[in-house]
Formats: C-alpha cells, structure tokens, sequence
C-alpha cells in the first residue's frame, strides 16, 4: 500500500507488551506477549466491534486499550482518548462524534452508548494462524486527543497516522539513551492522556519496547511493577507521582532510564530521583496539539533541547510550532526564550503575568519557588479572581510530617518579593489532581471556594 506505515513496526517474535497480571478470557498468563500473540487479539477484537465510525477507548489495563486502539484503527475506526472517564464526557462525545462507541474493560457506560467490554471477550482459544502486519493509511485519522482541560474545556487534536508513526521516531532518538536492548517500560499515567499514549503504547508499536499492562498510582504499587519486569527497565511517569516515590528514599531499584513531563519538575527532584534509581532522568516538554517537542536533563540543565524536526518560529511575543509530519502550525502557550537554534528556557505561560501591588511577576516562576520548599508534599499558587482592585496571590498546600505553614511563609519571604508571598496558605491532606497529574482550574477553583467559607 503507497503512502502508508505498518500497525507495528515491530519482529513478530518481539516483546511488545508484559504482563503484571493474567488476562484469562484472552489466554494469557503473566509474563511477556509477542507481537504475533498481539495481532491475532487485534484481529480477533476487530471482528468484534461491529459498526460504528469512533471508538471512545476506557481501558485502563494498559494491554487491553494498546489492543483496543489498534483494532478500532485495524476496523477502519478513529480513536477518541477523552480525558476522563465520566458518564457525562461519554455522552458528550457522542453527540459530538456521530457513531461513538465504547471500548471498556469493566468500567461504567452510559445507558445510551454501544460498548464493548474486552473482559468479556472470549479470546483464549485462538489458534494464532499466520499473520501479515497491516499497513494503514499514513492520512488516516487514528485518534483524536483532548487537551486536559486544565484551564478550560478541552479541546479535541486531530493525529493522523503519519503523524504518529514519525512523532515516535523522533522522540525515541531524543528521549531514549542509545541502547541495542528492549526495554521494559511501566508509565504510570493513563494512555488516553497525550504524554500516556507517545510513551506507553506508541513506542512500544514502533520502536524496541515493551510495555507493562499495569498502571500504578500509589509508591509502594511502582515499586512492585518495577520489580515485576525485566531489564532494563524504563520508567515513563510525571512529578506528582516522582514527589511521592521520592518520600520513599531508602527504596530503590534500578533504572536504564526514566522520563518525566506534565509538570514543571525541579532540579532538586530531579537530582533526587536519579540518585535514588541510578539512572538518568529526563524531563520533556511537550502539549496536546503538539506532542513532545523538547528535553533536558532537568538535574543538570536548566535549558531545553528542541527535538530536530520540531520548528519554532516567532510572532511577536508568542512561539509558533510546525513540522513536516503535523497537519498545521500551532501556536504554543508558554513563553520561550532562545538561547541558541536548538536550547531554549520557559518563561511561564503567555497568560500566567499577575500584577499584585503594581508588580509584575510570573505565577509560573513561583510556583517554582513553592516547589523548591523541602516540606512540601503537593501544593499550588494562584491568583483567585476578584472584583477588588487590589489582590494576593493564595496558596494551596499539602505539607510533610514535621513541616507547617510558618515554615513555609518564612521559606517564600526569603525568596519571593513580598507582594507575591501568598495570603492565605491553605493546608489540606491533597490536591484534587487528575490521574495524569494535572490539576484542572475547575476544581482548583472548587476548592478555593470551599475553603474560603
């Protein structure tokens, strides 16, 4: 087929995915699955589906949505990764996407939605006859992503598959150290969010990864999966969840290498982690439309490495970014700095300048600082709105045993301009972040409110 790139660019005989734990109706025990077990459930799955046109992915066990995805695409069917999993969000997206159906593995289905529960599947007979990998359409639609929504509505991007078939080649040479091994990789955000899909099921389709079925949230459950896999083993997750490992000092394993993004990550956690894995980390950058566009060693560098292939361009103030391999131009919502063609810094976002007592400050430059404070377990600063003409920034943290709030003023006064030290500090037991590791302006706001009464 012209114009076109394979489901999986991958040996037949390859690992492509390792299993935490059995899945019994597919026939599968814990251990690894190879490429050709994996295409005979692709195969089988797609016979399934039936009619529709958008298939709505809810798997959270890792291979089941990696199988999923590929069959709605095998089907001739686009993908849609929502950002959550609410009945709502279901509903929407049907009647947005005309022909929706649900991909599940146990998870609750609006009434009104067509779904496919791939538990329910009985697929532990198949013989595995001889398989040709398909090709598909390198303008096919695969999926449509949904930014988090983290400062508003999210907002669908369209990825065809030549997009993501080159956007993995790229990110596999800037994100991955040089290495002739397979490695086994746990990531431990979900796959329908943009950072989840490049790392744990668009590499392993196109480069030499395997990745695990698991998706851990608490220390003690990474630390297991880690354990569960062989080596090399890669680590793909965010800062929340590296803060939290990190409480976990004195347990370590060892790395081949981790990746992180989501979130800005500072250079102390950064030091933190590598010393406790024995393993570089790297930190990306990247967004929704876009993808991954950028990395630095954040325990080393404070500046970032501009993936080749990915072009920024200036227009005024703002940054533009296109590559031959996405459908347009996008302007980015952070402020670069260039140092040179390829190294640039972050300067916040275009909208993050606050002006609080007639100074200029950037909420993303200290958030920063916040984050630097040793007693910090998770936390956040913002600019409430407010009708007044005069306004303080306030702060919502969750701090370490042993540490409390004057701690913490007294940390922020010493490096903060006092009109930017926040009033008040709130102290809660968490932040209602999302499974990626973002915090949504809705609910931060929502809990602003509640603490305010």
């Amino acid at each position: 087929m012209p114009n076109s790139f394979p489901l999986v660019s991958r040996n037949l005989d390859d690992h492509i995915a390792y299993l935490i734990k059995p899945i019994e109706n597919f026939g599968l025990a814990r251990g690894a699955v190879d490429v050709h077990t994996f295409l005979s459930h692709v195969r089988s799955v797609a016979a399934s589906l039936g009619e529709g046109q958008y298939a709505i992915n809810l798997c959270e066990n890792r291979y089941l949505f990696l199988v999923g995805f590929c069959a709605a695409i095998v089907k001739g069917h686009t993908n849609l990764l929502p950002p959550n999993k609410n009945l709502a969000t279901q509903i929407q997206l049907n009647d947005d996407y005309s022909g929706s159906y649900v991909i599940h593995d146990g998870s609750g289905v609006a009434d009104s939605m067509t779904s496919f529960d791939l538990t329910k599947l009985a697929l532990n007979d198949l013989d595995y006859p001889p398989l040709e990998i398909p090709d598909i359409a390198d303008s096919f639609l695969a999926c449509v992503s949904f930014t988090s929504g983290s400062t508003g509505r999210s907002k669908p991007n369209l990825k065809y598959w030549r997009t993501l078939h080159c956007s993995t080649a790229i990110n596999y040479r800037f994100m991955i150290p040089e290495t002739n091994e397979t490695l086994y990789q746990l990531a431990t955000m979900p796959a329908q969010h943009m950072w989840g899909l490049e790392t744990s099921i668009l590499l392993p389709l196109f480069q030499r990864v395997c990745m695990s079925d698991a998706k851990p949230l608490f220390p003690q459950d990474i630390f297991d999966a880690l354990k569960a896999l062989p080596k090399p083993r890669l680590l793909a997750s965010t800062p929340v969840h590296l803060r939290a490992l990190a409480t976990h000092s004195e347990k370590s394993i060892s790395l081949f290498s981790a990746l992180c993004a989501t979130s800005p990550l500072t250079s102390q956690l950064a030091k933190q982690i590598e010393e406790q894995f024995s393993a570089p980390l790297r930190e990306v950058y990247g967004c929704s439309e876009v993808g991954s566009m950028a990395v630095r060693r954040a325990a080393h560098d404070s500046y970032w490495l501009r993936f080749e292939g990915i072009n920024f361009e200036k227009d005024g103030e703002n940054t533009i970014a296109s590559a031959d391999h996405l459908p347009e131009p996008t302007e980015l919502q952070d402020r670069i700095v260039a140092i040179d063609q390829q190294r640039f810094t972050l300067a916040g976002r275009t909208s993050d300048l606050v002006n609080i007592a007639g100074k200029r400050g950037s909420l993303f430059e200290i958030n920063q600082v916040l984050l630097c404070f040793e007693g910090l377990q998770d936390g956040i600063i913002v600019h409430p709105e407010s009708d007044q003409a005069i306004t303080r920034l306030c702060a919502i943290v969750a701090l370490k045993d042993g540490f409390d709030k004057p701690m913490l003023i007294n940390f922020l006064r010493e490096r903060l301009d006092s009109a930017f030290v926040p009033r008040p500090i709130y102290i809660v037991d968490s932040l209602p972040r999302e499974t990626n590791g973002k915090l949504l302006k809705t609910k931060v706001n929502g809990l602003l409110d509640s603490l305010r009464d």
